[in-house]
């Protein structure tokens, strides 16, 4: 098996996931938050994960990141 390269936008987008979610996990377990605040937080949260998984799919140039945890799209695809 190939060596995965490594991705440093992959990287920096995986520790943005999990800073947004623990910050937000952190304030909503030190205070009581309103309705507005914790959407605003999920928001946060959303938007970061979509954007590692547009990373992952179309990341370099339409192609998939080569240095994801495992092949989200081949080639070959056995609904041809």
């Amino acid at each position: 098996m190939a060596a995965k390269r490594a991705c440093e936008d992959l990287d920096r987008l995986k520790r943005d996931v999990v800073s947004v979610f623990l910050e937000a996990k952190t304030v909503r377990l030190s205070r009581d938050v309103s309705f507005y605040e914790d959407a605003q937080m999920s928001r946060d949260v959303h938007e970061r994960i979509d954007a590692l998984i547009k990373h992952l799919l179309i990341g370099h140039s339409g192609e998939p990141c080569p240095a994801g945890e495992r092949p989200i799209v081949s080639a070959s695809s056995e609904w041809d």
